[in-house]
C-alpha cells in the first residue's frame, strides 16, 4: 500500500511495529473531538491505543530514544503516526486552535489542560444530570436507556472506585463496592422510567433480592413490545368505503331520508343538494345535463329537451322548460290550465315571479306585491296581457300530455 509504513525488522517489540493497515490518513475513532466532547472523545481515543499496544505514546511510557540508537527512527516514525491520528479525530475548527507538538505525549497534555474541565464540577454536573434524567412520554426505553449508561460511564471516568489497600486484596472490597454501584444505578433507572411502566416497576421493585440492571431493562424491552402489538391490534381498519371509486354519473349514497316510489330522495331530505330546474336531488342547476346540454353517452335515446336558467338577477332566477321537460308539479297545474301546444315554452320564475306562467293561468295569491320591484311589476303585467289575449283564442290539436302526442 502506498505510503504505508512497513515494519521490517520481526524481532522488534510491538510498541515499535508499524502493520501495512496503518497509515497517517486513518481515523482510528468515530468520535470526532470538538471541544466540548473531551471526555467521551479521549477515553474511545485511548481505548483505540491501547488496541493497538501504542498507548505508551500518550502516557509517556515509551521515551524518546537517542538519535543514534537504532529504534530511534520506528519510535519516531510511530510518535508522527500516532501525532497524525490525534489531529485526525479532530474537528476542522478545534485542529485550528492546537499547535503542532515534536511529541505525541506533549501535543496530549496540551490538549487535556485547554479542553478537560475538572474533576469536581464535572462531577457534580454528572450527578445533576442523573438526578434530573427521565423517561420522556414518546421517547424510547432504549433512548432512555442509552442516556443513562453514557452518565454511567462518563461519573466513574472522573470518580472512580477506591481501590483496595490489601497486597494482596482478602476482603474482596471491590466486589461489594461494584455491587453497591449496580443497586444504585439500577433504583435510578427505575426511578426515571416513565408512567406507563409503575404497574411493572412495582413488581420489580417486589422483588428480593432486586434483579441485576441486564435482567430489568430485558423484561422491560419485552413489555414495551408487547404494548406496541396491543395498540397496533387495537388500531381500527380504515374504511374501504372511504376509497370507493364513483362514476361521474352515479349519485353519493345517503343512509338516511325518505324515498319516493321510484326509490328517489324525497324534496324533505336537507343532506343533499337539489337542482332547481330538474327538481331532482344530489346535483345543482349549474351541472345539470339538460341545462349545460353535456348529456354523457350512457343519456342514449332519451329524450334531450332543453332546460333554460336565467340567473342575470339572483334574486329572480328564472327557468324555463323546453318540450316535455317539466317536472311533474308543473304539470299537475297545467291539467287545470292546459297549455294551447306542447312544444311551447312556460317560464316559470323561481321567486317573485313564480307564480306567473305564459302556459297556465297565473297564481294571484301566492304573489307578494309588496317585495316586487318595478321592473319585476312590468314583467307580471306583460304576462297577464299575454295570457288573457291567448285564452281568447280558439286552440286545436291535442295537448302535451295526450298519450298520441309524440313531440
Amino acid at each position: 500500500m502506498s505510503g504505508d509504513i512497513v515494519n521490517t525488522d520481526s524481532s522488534s517489540n510491538q510498541t515499535f511495529s508499524v502493520i501495512q493497515v496503518e497509515n497517517p490518513s486513518q481515523n482510528i475513532t468515530q468520535i470526532r473531538f470538538n471541544g466540548s466532547n473531551y471526555d467521551e472523545w479521549s477515553r474511545s481515543f485511548l481505548l483505540a491505543l491501547l488496541a493497538k499496544g501504542k498507548d505508551g505514546y500518550l502516557d509517556g511510557s515509551e521515551t524518546k530514544p537517542a538519535d543514534t540508537a537504532a529504534t530511534f527512527k520506528q519510535w519516531r516514525s510511530n510518535n508522527a503516526l500516532v501525532t497524525a491520528w490525534i489531529f485526525n479525530s479532530m474537528e476542522s475548527e478545534v485542529r485550528n486552535q492546537i499547535s503542532s507538538r515534536p511529541e505525541a505525549k506533549l501535543l496530549w497534555q496540551d490538549i487535556k489542560k485547554c479542553f478537560c474541565q475538572g474533576n469536581d464540577p464535572r462531577i457534580y454536573q454528572l450527578q445533576a444530570e442523573l438526578v434530573a434524567c427521565r423517561q420522556g412520554p414518546t421517547e424510547s426505553l432504549m433512548a432512555y436507556y442509552g442516556r443513562m449508561i453514557k452518565l454511567w460511564d462518563d461519573l466513574v471516568t472522573l470518580d472512580p472506585l477506591p481501590k483496595c489497600s490489601c497486597d494482596p486484596c482478602a476482603c474482596d472490597w471491590v466486589t461489594l463496592m461494584d455491587a453497591r454501584r449496580e443497586k444504585k444505578r439500577t433504583r435510578d433507572f427505575l426511578i426515571g422510567l416513565d408512567a406507563k411502566f409503575d404497574n411493572i416497576r412495582s413488581q420489580i421493585l417486589g422483588i428480593t433480592p432486586l434483579p441485576e440492571l441486564n435482567l430489568i431493562y430485558n423484561r422491560l424491552l419485552q413489555d414495551e413490545s408487547l404494548r406496541s402489538m396491543s395498540l397496533l391490534s387495537a388500531t381500527p381498519a380504515p374504511d374501504i368505503m372511504a376509497h370507493a371509486v364513483r362514476t361521474p354519473h352515479q349519485a353519493p349514497r345517503s343512509s338516511g331520508g325518505s324515498r319516493d316510489s321510484r326509490g328517489n330522495k324525497s324534496s324533505s331530505d336537507t343532506t343533499r343538494p337539489s337542482c332547481i330546474a330538474c327538481k331532482r336531488p344530489s346535483h345543482i342547476y349549474k351541472v345539470c345535463y339538460r341545462v349545460t346540454g353535456n348529456f354523457p353517452e350512457w343519456w342514449g335515446d332519451r329524450s334531450r329537451d332543453r332546460i333554460y336558467v336565467n340567473d342575470s338577477d339572483p334574486n329572480n332566477i328564472v327557468v324555463t322548460y323546453e318540450g316535455r321537460n317539466r317536472p311533474p308539479q308543473d304539470r299537475a297545474k297545467q291539467s287545470t290550465n292546459p297549455a294551447p301546444r306542447a312544444h311551447m315554452v312556460a317560464g316559470v320564475s323561481v321567486t317573485a315571479g313564480q307564480a306567473c306562467s305564459s302556459a297556465g293561468a297565473p297564481s294571484l295569491d301566492k304573489i307578494d306585491l309588496n317585495s316586487m320591484n318595478q321592473t319585476q311589476l312590468n314583467e307580471l303585467l306583460q304576462r297577464l296581457q299575454a295570457h288573457q289575449a291567448s285564452s281568447a283564442q280558439p286552440v286545436h290539436g291535442p295537448f302535451d300530455e295526450d298519450v298520441d302526442w309524440c313531440g
